[in-house]
């Protein structure tokens, strides 16, 4: 006997219970697994108040919102119903080390008008102040900052990043450009044309080469990255080159899936050593170069991720002439780290 009315309540309590499905939350990419902590959190917290969290369909669903606001966080959770929103709870946190209890006591504002089966209503859930009730009554509750924190550390101001290293071989093809040296005879004044005699003539050569690429990625939002990128070409052809160009710029990712094309540009400078114009001056060339990428990454969510891409680059010998332009088209596959 003395265990009925425990066993009663119980099959009570399931009755109310109600299936909640967890949406996926918005705004949470601040960190490689913050969704799926999130989530988890979200989980767990629908338990805590007596109801089932789904995945499937449902009939209640729990809609989650986190943005930043100044240099704190806030959880926005609603609970939505034949596609109304009939609860409702935000929560404030200045440090992403109290996000937890925030998602907690927001889940628990959002679903407040399930804990006894009673009708919908749009309310708030505050864990020690007043309850409220109203149609449009949301109550606030921050979480309050740890004594050890330090009060400079501003979330909004440090977003943390994805940060890769990528390392990748591949296949190029590199060009120089048409150069024709007119020399003139020692003996003679070089204003004296007809003392004077081409003796350097270079036709634009195209040839393969290999090429080590190297990167840093700082994915500083889930579609965009700044990268520094360095290309080195070499070829052993007919002559002997060296083509290497150091980069700043940026990517834009298409999506934020497993699979992710991207374009990128950059700017930066570039070196060039090119055996075609023996002991010439055009043998060594350095200047602003600028280039262009494009490529696909794959386990894009992953700490390590494969990368196909495609790459040209410009090379202008010196800072004041862009006539003298060496060139390169590259095809790598790397490893970011």
């Amino acid at each position: 006997m003395k265990n009925f009315f425990p066993a009663l309540l119980t099959m009570v309590a399931l009755a109310l219970a109600e299936n909640v499905q967890i949406l996926e939350p918005s705004g949470a990419e601040f960190s490689t697994d913050a969704p799926q902590v999130v989530k988890s959190i979200l989980r767990s917290a629908v338990a805590q108040t007596g109801n089932t969290p789904v995945e499937s369909s449902a009939n209640v669903q729990l809609r989650t919102t986190l943005s930043t606001m100044g240099s704190s966080i806030v959880v926005v959770v609603e609970q939505i119903k034949d596609g109304t929103v009939v609860g409702s709870g935000r929560q404030k946190t200045p440090t992403v080390d109290d996000l937890d209890m925030a998602i907690d006591d927001a889940v628990k504002a959002a679903l407040a008008n399930l804990d006894a089966g009673n009708a919908p209503q749009t309310a708030a859930y505050a864990p020690e102040a007043g309850y409220q009730e109203g149609p449009d009554v949301v109550y606030v509750v921050p979480v309050e900052r740890g004594s050890g924190e330090d009060p400079n550390d501003n979330f909004a101001h440090k977003r943390p990043t994805r940060n890769y290293v990528s390392y990748g071989l591949g296949m190029a093809m590199w060009h120089n450009y048409d150069f024709v040296e007119e020399k003139c005879d020692k003996h003679f004044s070089g204003t004296d044309n007809d003392k004077c005699h081409e003796s350097e003539d270079v036709d634009m050569s195209w040839e393969q080469a290999f090429v080590f690429h190297y990167g840093r990625i700082f994915e500083v939002i889930p579609h965009a990255a700044i990268t520094i990128i360095n290309n080195m070409n070499i070829s052993f052809g007919s002559e002997w080159e060296w083509h290497e160009t150091f980069l700043i710029g940026g990517r834009y990712f298409v999506s934020t899936g497993n699979i992710t094309p991207y374009l990128g540009l950059g700017a930066g400078l570039g070196i060039q050593t090119d055996g075609h114009y023996n002991d010439s001056e055009e043998s060594f060339a350095i200047g602003l170069a600028t280039g262009a990428e494009l490529g696909v990454i794959f386990f894009r969510n992953s700490a390590t991720q494969l990368e196909i891409g495609l790459a040209w680059d410009a090379l202008w010998d010196g800072f004041e002439s862009f006539d003298r332009r060496f060139g390169a088209g590259s095809f790598y596959v790397a490893i970011n780290y």
